[in-house]
């Protein structure tokens, strides 16, 4: 059987990592904690000197999640720098702040204070044929570029790189099933910063539902069910589907045992709502069992905390405490599309962001032909606030800010009803 969103079964896709591996000289070990959902972890080691490569991260039942770490770990190999086949250029400042692509980020200031100062850039290519590519500052998808910047790159990013994130990688079987989750995930991260921006920095009923597990579709209200009796804790399940029209959930566990300091959840997002909904319980499942495998996470928590220590505000959306009380209820009415191959899923995709004016360019990291490809999309108009949740003090882009301000038409709000009928063209 072939997974949604995949090219190929399990068997097929680890068969082809497997062989990559074994022709590097690689090997996999493979961690696992949990059932009946697992949150696993694969370790790259050098067979040659037994040193270690990189790891990944598998969530799901046991076959999913040991595949999905394979795939993850290949993935963080590819993902750290730029690679050396791409073609890198350097843009001025003031190139930069002239650029209408970059106009929606919220460091542009530094581009006017730094005219003559040079940014190395990789260019990215647009999806739909006959639309512009663009060359885009690589610090935006490398968050330790300054690891390994160029010589020729003499931009000062103090007050920018903060705003750097590898959001919008991932690794697939082909292209179209990379970018598939790799717009999957830009998505999401939206929609999780959004619903950010709504409950804890403005009104909290501008943006996201509390779904009743009794109404829920039987199939997911069970594994919802069997979730909460793995972790012996109560999830909620929160439809934070924004204007885009892709269904977003996030899942979370309501009560906050002694010892834990901030909310844990999940995420997930999906042309297919119920399999977007299972991806956010199951991230859920695996945030809760990782530390077992790894103790170094469970001080993570506090770090974050204390880099957010001066500014309550955002302190609360790490910390991610619900007022139920404050979220509109709705019911599961959801059209699931049948299944269809990525390529078909990446165009239905594109057309949903291209209809709500959002840009998308991709540039290939690397590419295993009959074996799998990694990919880096980027869309610098959507939201990027989630990163706060990571210790990182910032504000919300523009599509936050036209939340805040009622002007963004998600699900619910006044602005909503011309934005929905576009979208049923789509």
């Amino acid at each position: 059987m072939i997974p949604l969103e995949r090219e190929r079964s399990l068997d097929e896709a680890e068969r082809a990592l497997r062989d990559f591996l074994d022709a590097q000289g690689w090997r996999a070990d493979v961690q696992r904690v949990g059932a009946p959902f697992a949150a696993t972890i694969c370790s790259l080691y050098d067979q040659a000197d037994g040193r270690l490569l990189g790891n990944g991260f598998g969530k799901g039942e046991a076959d999913p999640a040991r595949v999905g770490a394979l795939f993850e770990a290949v993935e963080h190999l590819f993902t750290g720098k730029a690679p050396a086949h791409a073609v890198l250029s350097l843009r001025s400042g003031a190139d930069c702040l002239a650029d209408p692509l970059l106009a929606a980020l919220p460091f542009r200031a530094a581009f006017a204070q730094q005219p003559e100062r040079r940014l190395a850039c990789r260019r990215y290519r647009a999806f739909a044929a006959g639309e512009p590519d663009a060359t885009l500052p690589l610090f935006l998808s490398y968050p330790t570029y300054l690891d390994w910047r160029p010589p020729q790159d003499d931009f000062d990013y103090a007050s920018a790189l903060r705003f750097g994130s590898n959001n919008g990688t991932a690794i697939g079987s082909s292209l179209a099933e990379a970018a598939v989750h790799a717009i999957g995930e830009l998505i999401e991260r939206d929609a999780w910063s959004l619903f950010l921006t709504a409950h804890f920095l403005g009104d909290p009923a501008a943006h996201g539902y509390l779904l009743a597990p009794d109404e829920l579709p039987a199939p997911l209200a069970r594994r919802l069910g069997e979730a909460e009796a793995q972790l012996q804790r109560r999830i909620a399940l929160i439809d934070a589907t924004s204007d885009l029209g892709v269904p977003c959930f996030i899942a979370t566990a309501t009560d906050l045992p002694d010892g834990e300091s901030i909310h844990p959840c999940g995420y997930g997002a999906s042309l297919y709502p119920e399999h977007a909904a299972m991806r956010a319980i199951t991230e859920l499942v695996q945030a809760l069992e990782l530390p077992r495998l790894q103790p170094r996470l469970a001080g993570y928590s506090q770090a974050v905390l204390g880099a957010l220590s001066d500014y309550p505000k955002l302190r609360d959306c790490a910390v991610f405490a619900l007022d139920r009380a404050r979220l509109r209820r709705r019911r599961w009415d959801f059209q699931t599309p049948p299944p269809l191959p990525p390529a078909a899923l990446l165009e239905r995709l594109t057309a949903r962001l291209r209809a709500r004016g959002i840009d998308l360019h991709y540039a290939i990291n690397h590419d295993e032909p009959g074996r799998f490809c990694v990919v880096n999309v980027v869309s610098l108009a959507l939201e990027r606030f989630f990163l706060v949740c990571s210790g990182i003090v910032m504000a919300p882009g523009q599509r936050g800010r036209e939340l805040l301000a009622g002007r963004l038409p998600v699900p619910g709000s006044a602005a909503a009803p011309d934005c929905e009928a576009s979208l049923a063209l789509a």
